[in-house]
């Protein structure tokens, strides 16, 4: 192969782990590709792309000569004179030219030529010699590279098998080769006999000066939430050399393909793959100036969890440009599309039954465990020994509501769901309550009647309180109320749709909806249900809730504050004891969080003192940890150094560069911290050039 790639690593220090962050370069690029004319040396054909004839004025009574392609395996680009027995008039010319598209250069040839050249003398009618020449750009006197004929007269220069010319380190626009009826030897014209030139194979090294350019426009490998199975993302590129070619995909720093985005019809692929040299083709701009394409991962043979993505697009020369780099989160494992549901009765001595929901994800195998939790639905916690689908309650379950948890699992994780809680478990006797407590107020207790009495507001516990609670008698709590009611809830997106899980940045109200309905499907109007929710190692407390509108739904503005579960409840009379609990939901909470550098521009002490702030509260007493990032093309971004914050989430350090010039980039990451009630955050990114 003539034209080798050159390759320059430039090493950087692990512990140089800023950021360098540049623009796309204006200075010329350095891409380098070789095109093949009739084969390549490992003999595939390629065909003669590229490449032009042109012949000089065709006259009357003379041969005019004709150009002759290599358009199928084993035919030669040639040239030829006297095929017809006619005389060739003086002058007369055929040639083949090569021009480098607009972008490129023609670095260096390699031509494998025969020749059959004679100089016939016949009296009175020939005694001219055919002349093959070969030359570069548009002066064949000052850039020829080849001269061939016969050195006497009535002789025949013959070269049979093909023999090469070459050259290297060159730098030109186009590349020739002719025969002609030479018009400086003789006062005739060239005898009628066969002249012929045949360039059997070429390959001519190509430097392409042009970077493409290149854009994300979509795919859910740019979105923000999570990914799984195939993720795409969609890409635009250009280019004003040899053409757009491939684009790469590296996760985590390890480069998993290179496609080719738009093939050409052919032409945009590599002509050799027999080899090593990727950016070998068979026509000097192979592959499109401008495509849209598609990048996939298949997230599934990655671990879940957070990666890097970088995603470049290349010419056909090997000049990169960045097109998207960022963070994906994957998950694979199985998600619960429908919760699972219990079956039987609450009871002691009672058999219940779980199914196991349904979900996403194609799970290979499920385990179950069954939860014990306090009368008001809070504090679950596992029942030893109770893993199976079906579970009998004893007598330590009475009173209590049971829960069961289904964990699903394939190759890539698992995940788990529960059930909404049970009714109260009723004791053998059949009762929900203790004797002691059902019979508090009654004629024997005098608890109802004495001033401190011992009687609880019916409903009340541990953040859930029956809004009808202080209303004496038996209070219908909506217009048509009933004990079998069912409550959903979710968050409202501002494009409509709902989800249970939701990401918002600090200080923003969300907005929750949800709806109450009896057995029958039809709403409980004008209900009132109560809201509660919590916190990361905090329980259920309750708050204010809602009314019920015309079909049962309701609307409910959660205040701003850090990450929290959600729920909503609903009794059916003021005197109730069990109410109907909604599915929780959940808002992640953004915390804020700044980074600014002392100096925007540095020169000479190479030393930059970064600083930033951690809000929300409350931040613990020992203070919170911070990840410092930086960034450099092809790198990606990277952690560098870990500092912790003051009480009042301040923090600062100091950075010493290692490089002398460029402009890095520096960014903070608060990962998710137990005692700290908010979800991972990153700030914005601040620039620092050093000169």
């Amino acid at each position: 192969m003539l034209a080798k790639r050159l390759i320059v690593t430039t090493l950087i220090p692990l512990a140089l782990l800023t950021a360098l962050v540049s623009n796309p370069p204006t200075a010329l690029a350095t891409g380098t590709y070789t095109v093949h004319t009739c084969k390549t040396p490992a003999g595939t054909f390629t065909g003669n792309g590229g490449w032009t004839s042109a012949t000089s004025i065709a006259v009357a009574g003379y041969d005019a000569g004709s150009a002759t392609s290599c358009d199928a395996p084993g035919t030669s680009v040639a040239l030829q004179f006297g095929g017809s027995g006619l005389l060739v008039r003086v002058g007369s010319w055929i040639r083949w030219d090569f021009a480098a598209p607009e972008g490129t250069l023609i670095n260096s040839y390699e031509l494998a030529r025969a020749y059959n050249l004679g100089w016939p003398v016949i009296t009175d009618f020939a005694n001219r010699t055919y002349l093959f020449q070969a030359w570069h750009d548009a002066d064949s006197s000052m850039g020829l590279i080849d001269f061939r004929k016969p050195l006497q007269a009535g002789q025949t220069a013959i070269q049979q098998l093909p023999e090469v010319i070459a050259a290297s380190n060159v730098s030109w626009r186009s590349l020739h080769f002719s025969l002609s009826c030479w018009n400086l030897i003789g006062s005739l014209d060239c005898g009628p006999f066969p002249a012929q030139v045949a360039v059997s194979r070429a390959a001519i090294g190509m430097t392409d000066v042009e970077a493409p350019a290149g854009s994300q426009t979509g795919g859910t490998l740019a979105g923000a939430d999570p990914v799984r199975g195939v993720a795409r993302l969609q890409l635009h590129a250009t280019d004003g050399g040899a053409g757009v070619y491939r684009a790469a995909l590296k996760v985590d720093g390890d480069e998993l393909a290179r496609t080719v985005l738009d093939d050409a019809g052919g032409s945009c692929r590599d002509a050799e793959p027999s080899n090593d040299d990727p950016y070998e083709f068979g026509a000097p701009q192979p592959c499109p100036l401008a495509t849209d394409g598609l990048v996939q991962l298949d997230t599934a043979t990655l671990r879940d969890g957070q990666h890097t993505v970088h995603v470049t697009v290349e010419d056909a020369g090997g000049n990169e440009a960045v097109v998207y780099d960022g963070i994906v989160r994957t998950h694979n494992a199985p998600i619960s599309t429908l919760a699972p549901a219990l079956a039987g009765q609450p009871a002691v001595g009672s058999q219940l039954t779980v199914n196991s929901g349904q979900w996403d994800g194609a799970p290979t195998a499920y385990d179950h465990r069954w939860l014990r939790c306090e009368a008001d639905g809070s504090d679950c916690a596992a029942v030893a020994g109770a893993t199976g689908p079906t579970y009998t309650p004893s007598d330590a379950d009475a009173y209590h509501r049971l829960q069961a948890e289904v964990t699903a699992a394939n190759g890539s994780g698992s995940s788990s769901a529960r059930t909404t809680p049970s009714a109260l478990v009723a004791d053998a006797a059949g009762r929900t309550a203790p004797p002691s407590a059902q019979s508090a107020g009654g004629s024997g207790g005098g608890g109802a009647s004495g001033g401190g009495g011992t009687t609880p507001t019916p409903g009340s516990g541990p953040g859930i309180v029956n809004p009808l609670g202080q209303l004496p008698g038996h209070v219908a709590n909506g217009a048509n109320a009933t004990t079998r009611a069912r409550l959903t809830l979710a968050f409202q997106r501002v494009d409509g749709t709902t989800a249970r899980t939701v990401r918002s940045r600090h200080g923003r109200r969300l907005a929750l909806v949800g709806r109450l309905i009896d057995a029958s499907g039809a709403g409980i109007v004008g209900a009132r249900v109560g809201a509660s929710w919590r916190t990361a190692r905090q329980g259920w407390v309750a708050r204010a809730g809602a009314r019920t509108g015309p079909d049962g739904r309701f609307v409910y503005l959660l205040p701003a504050g850090p990450s929290r579960d959600v729920r909503f409840s609903y009794f059916a009379y003021s005197d109730s004891g069990d109410a109907t609990l909604s599915n929780v939901v959940h808002a992640d909470v953004l915390a804020p969080l700044t980074i600014r550098a002392d100096r925007t521009r540095i020169a000479g002490d190479r030393v930059v003192r970064l600083s930033g702030r951690v809000g929300g509260a409350p931040i613990p007493r020992a203070g919170l940890l911070v990840t410092l990032e930086g960034y450099q093309q092809g790198w990606g971004w990277r952690a560098f150094r870990t500092v912790r914050t003051d009480r009042r989430g301040n923090w600062s350090t100091r950075y010493r560069f290692r490089l002398n010039a460029g402009r890095f980039g520096f960014r903070a990451l608060l990962p998710h911290q137990a005692r700290f009630p908010f979800a991972t955050s990153r700030s914005a990114g601040v620039f620092v050039v050093l000169s």
